[in-house]
């Protein structure tokens, strides 16, 4: 059972009631990650480069594991606050926000794009990883043995990611990933401090986005459940969202599916893994329910690697309606009762 709103305000909430306050500092916590992501990702990237990444594994780590930055921090936050719901929620909610929302709209608005050499290999890792963490939360907990595993198999993917850039042998696909990496800064100290401020916004926007959350989602009524697997996977989506929106404000001739894949990738094993691996998760209020939407929509995109661009759009849309259904039952679980 999930803890009372009133207690769990009580614990990692704000102390104020405020609309205008908790408005303001949820705001403050979304554009510290947003901001966090951008200067993480550029020193990153950049300093990548420095050391002889390939292009291709920069983009398939760098850029879509920074995106997901954010999931990461605030899962850790909230382990260190014993805090195992938001922990697994959080993690949940950010893989079904990336295929159904993400995704989904990246697929209907905009031709997209997968790496030809990971078309066979990408989308059935991620069902496998969906799959591991569905079972290993079967039980509503992730042990350090557990988290030690799931942090080994992300650590097997991106060597199979190292290994496969070294194959790759389409120059149009390098070319692409070259041109969307970040542009590299003047120095390696710039990048080293862009590196470490990103990492600290971050820290400093995961506790004010959770504390911020938690507290507006006790004023307008909403269940533990839905601040877990909903209100707060979608603020600290922010920065994928953001870029998701710009992308398709310029019209970006397609958009890069690979990294959306990879950021679920890295929730799966990285964010359930770490943040478990830093404390032991107990989350009794993710359900088997909620694993279960988890894998039938990592389930649901493998027929989009091979369709064309009409059908990659009709799964879009089925990804949409999904997740706009699945948010409509978690928001009414209040009124219903079942948390």
């Amino acid at each position: 059972m999930f803890f009372m709103m009133s207690e769990l305000t009580q614990q990692i909430g704000l102390d104020t009631r405020d609309p205008l306050q908790v408005g303001v500092v949820l705001v403050v916590g979304i554009l510290l990650q947003v901001y966090g992501v951008k200067l993480l990702v550029d020193g990153g990237s950049g300093l990548a480069r420095r050391f002889g990444v390939p292009p291709l594994v920069i983009g398939s780590t760098v850029v879509a594991f920074g995106l997901s930055a954010p999931d990461l921090f605030v899962s850790l936050w909230a382990a260190g606050k014993g805090q195992g719901d938001i922990v697994a929620g959080n993690a949940v909610g950010c893989v079904l926000l990336n295929l159904g929302l993400i995704l989904g709209i990246s697929a209907v608005a905009r031709p997209l794009r997968f790496r030809p050499q990971l078309f066979q290999a990408d989308v059935p890792i991620l069902v496998a990883s969906a799959a591991l963490a569905g079972y290993l939360l079967r039980n509503g907990a992730i042990g350090r043995f557990e988290a030690s595993l799931m942090v080994f198999c992300l650590v097997g993917y991106m060597i199979f990611l190292w290994c496969s850039a070294g194959v790759e042998a389409d120059t149009r696909v390098i070319m692409e990933m070259e041109r969307d990496l970040p542009a590299p800064g003047p120095a390696k100290r710039v990048e080293l401090a862009q590196f470490f401020g990103g990492l600290i916004l971050l820290v400093a926007g995961s506790r004010y986005l959770v504390k911020s959350a938690v507290t507006g989602a006790e004023m307008i009524g909403l269940s533990h459940a839905a601040t877990a697997l909903g209100l707060i996977p979608i603020a600290v989506s922010a920065p994928h969202i953001f870029a998701t929106t710009v992308a398709l404000w310029k019209k970006e001739k397609d958009l890069a599916g690979g990294v959306v894949i990879g950021s679920c990738i890295f929730n799966c094993l990285g964010v359930l893994g770490l943040s478990a691996l830093y404390r032991p998760v107990f989350a009794p209020g993710v359900s088997t329910f909620d694993l279960g939407i988890m894998l039938i929509g990592t389930m649901a995109i493998l027929p989009m690697m091979r369709a064309g661009e009409k059908k990659r759009q009709a799964i879009g849309v089925g990804l949409l309606v999904g997740y706009g259904m699945y948010l409509t039952q978690l928001f009414g679980r209040v009124s219903a009762g079942s948390l």
